[in-house]
């Protein structure tokens, strides 16, 4: 009898760990063959193996290769179309293949620089995030501290050099000095404080391994900007907005840029009134004329209406998405994506040029998603700008 209860336990026992294991499935694995290669500089193609028991998605942090697939299902033969390296320089690339469990494999691809090629410029990539303020989604994979780990991985994979901030709480910000110290040094303004801290900032970070920072300054957009003060007022609500700058010099090439990042105002009216204001304070605070970027969510549309905040903003900034042909561009036109598609529903996000020997080389637009899920309701954009 007691030996029968045993055999019966056992039976059920092992039900039950059939059952479980068929509702968890496998565990999902994915490898790479091979894991890394070298091509000479002329334009080339690499192939590589695909192993998988689960989709997975590729990501990219060059824009010098053209891969034939972004994501598959299982095992898959990829193709990687890698562009002509004119400049002396060799290159670097890490492609990333993620299953939807977070299972990883990398491959890492080098290109020789080209004999007699063009001496390049600093080439630094510039970009802007709005990033979500963490206490505005209740529930579901885009709470917080779900979604996170996604936009971390999505800020590295960007690989930014410098790069504005928008929609940063006070945990958002504590939470990046704490998870990317290594990587980058932030600097955090909120236009709710006089003092230019607190909850509710923007700011901008760099790699501080790269930069060193001389100059930061914050303002309001009005005619005023020293004085914090309400300026975004309307049917969307009433806020406080301004922008913060600085001046970084590249460590290794000693050229100087100045940055400026940007929340524009909710409000259509108050968002035209305050744009000239962002002019006048790089006129203000960018006295020598040195390279200038100006990025952020600004909020505002393309328009070629006259006064539209988009015509003010480029009657003294430069677009780079309308000056490199298509060829030179990855991703979506569109920025803002709702949480809700992968091409995008309207294009906010900027990352504005101006200055001599300033020439955009590549843009992007990165809609990624982790495991089918977005890292923010805004995608990352970021360009390659050579600097001479």
């Amino acid at each position: 009898m007691r030996q029968a209860y045993k055999t019966l336990l056992l039976l059920v026992a092992g039900v039950l760990l059939g059952s479980c294991q068929e509702k968890d499935g496998p565990v999902e694995s994915i490898s790479v063959t091979p894991v890394s290669q070298e091509v000479e500089a002329a334009q080339s193609f690499v192939d590589i193996a695909v192993t998988a028991n689960a989709r997975w998605t590729l990501s990219l942090n060059q824009p010098w290769l053209e891969p034939g697939r972004t994501g598959g299902n299982g095992d898959a033969a990829l193709s990687v179309r890698v562009f002509e390296n004119k400049s002396t320089e060799p290159r670097e690339a890490l492609l990333t293949f993620t299953t939807a469990g977070g299972a990883k494999a990398e491959f890492t691809l080098s290109q020789k620089g080209k004999e007699g090629g063009e001496p390049e410029g600093t080439v630094l990539r510039l970009g802007t995030y709005n990033l979500r303020m963490h206490h505005l989604d209740k529930e579901g994979d885009n709470v917080w501290d779900i979604r996170k780990g996604r936009l971390k991985s999505s800020i590295l994979a960007c690989d930014f050099d410098v790069f504005g901030i928008q929609e940063v709480s006070s945990v958002m910000q504590t939470w990046l000095n704490s998870e990317l110290t290594s990587r980058y040094a932030f600097k955090y303004f909120s236009p709710y404080s006089q003092s230019g801290s607190g909850d509710r900032a923007q700011g901008i970070a760099y790699k501080k391994d790269a930069f060193t920072l001389s100059e930061w300054h914050f303002f309001w957009a009005t005619d005023t900007p020293d004085t914090m003060s309400e300026n975004d007022t309307g049917s969307e609500g009433t806020f406080k907005r301004g922008g913060c700058c600085c001046v970084l010099t590249h460590k290794a090439s000693g050229k100087k840029i100045f940055f400026m990042n940007n929340h524009g105002c909710l409000n259509a009216e108050s968002n035209k009134a305050s744009a000239p204001a962002y002019i006048a304070q790089e006129k203000r605070y960018n006295s020598a004329g040195l390279p200038s970027f100006f990025v952020g969510d600004m909020n505002a549309r393309e328009s070629t209406e006259a006064g539209s905040v988009y015509v003010t903003y480029t009657g003294w900034w430069q677009d780079p998405f309308k000056v490199l042909p298509s060829g030179s561009r990855q991703g979506p036109a569109a920025t803002y994506n709702g949480y809700a598609s992968v091409n995008g529903k309207s294009r906010l996000d900027y990352v504005f040029f101006r200055g001599e020997g300033v020439t955009p080389k590549f843009y992007c637009c990165d809609n990624t998603l982790y495991g089918g899920l977005y890292a923010s309701d805004h995608f990352p954009v970021w360009v390659e700008y050579s600097i001479q």
